[in-house]
């Protein structure tokens, strides 16, 4: 009897561990087969997460533990890794300022001056013409080739013919993805420590669109329910999504669902829409009136400049090219923005860049929704000169509240 039911035990135990194998070999068959022959890969990164901005500047997709060592990562910054986190060594050479946190901003693709440069020209060349640029991907020059094909560079030259002089910078700080939040906190940080003749803000396409691309409250940073995500749910999931392709499949599909139904919610309720658009429009307004009345506080030149879109370009030619929302709701957000704009009290200091394309090339300006073709940028710089110029003769260049020129090598 002992025999007969150590006997069972034995088959069941059998039974139990070639079951086991079978789910093991198929789970790895079946990741194999998703990675091999339907392409599918396991959760990567192109975004670092940067302390106070949340977002920071895109590189080729990597692992989220690789990202750390990604300029302007918690590695740039002195953190190292020490058992189950990162710590800072205070061996690395402290840092003599906060803005600190901010110069990664100059060192994107397209960025002509790093932070350095930017230090090094100011304290050098006192009576140069520091112009300063924030927004997101299209104030960056994003869908140039090459730095000297930027907006920006074709500014720089402009004002510097006009001008007749050679000290004449534009130094971008701007960064693809950000929402006026950011470029608020970008000009407290890179922008008021440093000398600057002129602060030139470009945005307002992402404060309309990234609440409808990213399912994010309006002016939040895209990023924000990602985080919340990894911090707050289970983390066993994630874990899985980052070795196993199949698991990163399903999680990107319920994430492009959830975003569906929230723009698809957009789209039907008015109601719901307007309330949105209220808040969208109400918080960029807040977010460029802070930087506009510090600004003015300074006694410094700055101007926001409200970005066009290929959706918007189009209604106004007559024609439909749709976007992350429909035309209509996208035309409409902008109406509002601008309402609200003509409304402030600071409307001097707006410049509406939305027609800039409405004649030459047109629509063959874009390189896609919202960013400009080598001509487009040409264009844009142009337009932007006379306003530049304008805002560089009203005002005094205002020095920074503590002297960084001390301590800058």
């Amino acid at each position: 009897m002992q025999s007969s039911r150590t006997q069972k035990t034995g088959r069941w135990s059998r039974a139990i561990l070639a079951t086991l194998a079978t789910i093991v070999v198929s789970t790895v068959a079946a990741e194999m087969a998703a990675r091999w022959f339907f392409g599918l890969g396991t959760l990567q990164y192109g975004w670092t997460y940067q302390p106070v901005f949340v977002s920071g500047d895109y590189h080729y997709m990597m692992p989220n533990e690789q990202l750390a060592y990604a300029p302007g990562g918690p590695v740039a910054l002195g953190y190292r890794e020490n058992g189950f986190g990162l710590h800072y060594d205070p061996a690395t050479p402290p840092p003599r300022s906060s803005s600190s946190f901010a110069d990664y901003l100059f060192t994107h693709a397209l960025a002509r001056y790093d932070a350095a440069a930017v230090d090094r020209i100011s304290c050098a060349e006192k009576d140069a013409t520091l112009v300063y640029v924030l927004g997101g991907s299209v104030a960056q020059g994003f869908s140039s080739n090459e730095k000297a094909d930027t907006w920006h560079a074709r500014l720089e030259g402009l004002l510097r013919d006009r001008l007749g002089r050679r000290d004449v910078y534009v130094f971008n700080a701007a960064m693809g993805g950000f929402v006026s939040l950011q470029e608020r906190l970008a000009f407290h940080l890179a922008v008021a420590p440093r000398r600057a003749s002129l602060v030139l803000i470009v945005d307002g396409y992402n404060d309309i669109t990234i609440p409808a691309n990213s399912a994010v409250r309006p002016g939040d940073p895209f990023q924000v329910g990602l985080r919340f995500s990894q911090l707050y749910t289970d983390g066993f999931l994630w874990w899985l999504a980052r070795h196993s392709a199949i698991a990163h499949q399903v999680l990107q599909n319920e994430f492009n669902e959830h975003v569906a139904g929230f723009r698809r919610k957009l789209e039907q309720d008015d109601a719901l829409f307007a309330a949105h658009a209220e808040a969208i429009t109400d918080i960029y307004m807040e977010n460029t009136t802070d930087v506009l009345r510090a600004c003015e506080g300074r006694g410094q030149a700055c101007l926001v400049a409200v970005q066009p879109a290929r959706s918007l370009t189009a209604e106004y030619l007559g024609t439909r090219i749709d976007d992350i929302l429909t035309q209509k709701r996208i035309v409409q957000l902008y109406r509002l923005l601008l309402a609200k704009v003509e409304a402030s009290r600071y409307r001097g200091k707006y410049i509406d860049l939305t027609h800039v394309f409405d004649k030459g090339e047109k629509l063959q300006y874009y390189a896609d929704s919202v960013h400009p073709n080598y001509a487009g940028q040409q264009v844009l710089g142009r337009a932007l000169l006379e306003p530049a110029l304008a805002a560089l003769r009203s005002a005094p260049a205002v020095s920074p509240p503590q002297d960084r020129c001390g301590w800058v090598r």
